[in-house]
């Protein structure tokens, strides 16, 4: 039977259509499954859909609505597709969802949705490009001053965001855009490494670690890694175990990648090497100013608008600001990351109740200072030897080790500052989670399985 009130099923239709879109759009820009359930609810119960059940998977979500016994349900599948994160896209449905709870009907909040669904990005494609290749540089900021490294990680950088580009357009899958992204990381480094071996004025001072640490942070997809331990601490484990398996696919690639290019840098005579000291971070001023850029330029690249780039740069510094301090008091690399990883998850989640500005896109801009990539490369090349020095596979373990501890770290204290963020703020917005309160009253209290549900009552499936 279909509803008694044409009018009522055509409400019904078009408020779980929204829902399902502004889900699918926050989801694929990286948002935790809990914020996207939340939201998704949040707009049903706005427009009377008062009994809506969401799951969430990584890449599907489903609805389903139940108006009564003699009346069948209504059920919504949606197919997500990952993409390029647009902060300012999500930054305007935020203001969106808003007005939705302040009273602002259905119709018109489809027109707001469809404009912001096909609005074009706030700024040029070569002005996201520089923005990623800007993160490279700002990772090198924090060893060097030196601004022909800056100059040449930064060029690096442009090459291979547009090379990544080219190959995401035909359809190349993440694994080998990371490897043929790493390779010609790795290749970069040969050319200044044999530029410095030839005697090259321009090649000078220059270290060719510093590229590849540049390189490889530019890789790394930090806003899954997030949006993977905040799904973890959620109990969303389907989709938290998506993200981490994707983030260890795409880091296979990088690891892959360095691996094929330092082999073929033996082979072109231009072998890299292990500096004979480890490489110690620049001044404390640079090492702040590498932190600040880093996180800027990354949500530059995520097409964020002014107030989003400040407020990452601000967390950027901050996260950096308490890694050095527990390091100065002499904590060790894994200690000091998680703190700082903690810090910066704590301010954007508190920062998030007062603005509109996604929480998870500050967090992951401002953990990428903290990626352990110089010791990625280190490991490696300890691993796998080279000309001066012969292999060693276990001092190359335990620094690959130490990398794997760190980056743990980080997701341990991206956690745990999520999750006190949360407590701090009450849970009373839906961008950083959202109290049993102010939940639809048929989404609370037990689960389908007659257990005590969390806010929202809803489980994760696994997908069949």
């Amino acid at each position: 039977m279909e509803p008694a009130n044409p009018a009522a099923a055509d409400q019904v239709h078009a408020a779980l259509d929204l829902a399902m879109r502004t889900g699918d759009l926050l989801l694929s820009a990286g948002m935790s499954a809990r914020d996207v359930v939340t939201t998704m609810l949040r707009i049903a119960s706005a427009y009377g859909l008062s009994g809506v059940h969401v799951d969430v998977t990584y890449t599907a979500i489903s609805a389903s609505y139940h108006q009564g016994p003699q009346v069948p349900p209504v059920t919504y599948t949606r197919v997500v597709r990952p993409g390029n994160a647009d902060y300012s896209r999500v930054r305007s449905l935020v203001t969106l969802c808003g007005d939705i709870e302040h009273g602002l009907p259905l119709a018109e909040a489809i027109v707001v949705f469809d404009r912001v669904w096909v609005a074009s990005h706030p700024y040029p494609a070569w002005v996201a490009t520089a923005g990623n290749a800007g993160v490279g540089a700002g990772v090198v900021l924090l060893f060097t001053t030196s601004w022909k490294v800056i100059v040449v990680t930064f060029v690096m950088g442009c090459l291979i965001d547009r090379m990544l580009n080219w190959l995401t357009a035909r359809g190349v899958p993440p694994f080998f855009r990371q490897f043929a992204g790493a390779v010609l990381v790795t290749m970069v480094a040969t050319g200044i490494a044999a530029a410095v071996a030839d005697g090259a004025k321009f090649a000078a001072g220059m270290n060719p670690a510093l590229i590849v640490t540049g390189g490889i942070v530019m890789l790394v997809v930090g806003a899954v890694m997030v949006g993977a331990a905040q799904d973890a601490i959620d109990q969303f484990y389907v989709t938290a175990s998506a993200r981490v398996f994707e983030v260890a696919v795409r880091t296979t690639g990088i690891v892959l990648g360095i691996v094929a290019g330092i082999r073929l840098a033996y082979w072109l005579g231009v072998p890299l090497t292990v500096p004979a000291g480890p490489v110690r971070f620049g001044p404390l001023a640079g090492q702040l100013a590498g932190a600040t850029a880093t996180a800027a330029f990354f949500t530059l690249y995520s097409y964020s608008d002014a107030v989003t780039i400040a407020l990452a740069a601000a967390m950027g510094c901050a996260g950096w600001g308490m890694y050095a301090l527990t390091l100065h008091l002499g904590a060790g690399a894994a200690i000091a990351a998680a703190a700082g990883a903690l810090a910066a998850a704590l301010a954007a989640t508190i920062l998030t109740k007062s603005t509109h500005v996604p929480a998870f896109g500050l967090i992951s801009a401002a953990i990428l200072p903290l990626v352990p990539g110089l010791l990625l490369y280190d490991g490696l090349l300890e691993a796998i030897g080279t000309p001066g020095r012969p292999a060693l596979p276990a001092h190359g373990a335990a620094t690959l080790f130490t990398a794997l501890g760190v980056a743990l770290s980080i997701a341990a204290g991206t956690s745990l500052g999520t999750f006190l963020g949360r407590s701090v703020t009450g849970g009373a917005s839906w961008r950083s989670g959202v109290a049993p309160s102010l939940l639809p009253r048929c989404q609370r209290g037990r689960d389908g399985n007659g257990r005590k549900g969390r806010p929202g009552g809803r489980r994760e499936r696994t997908r069949r």
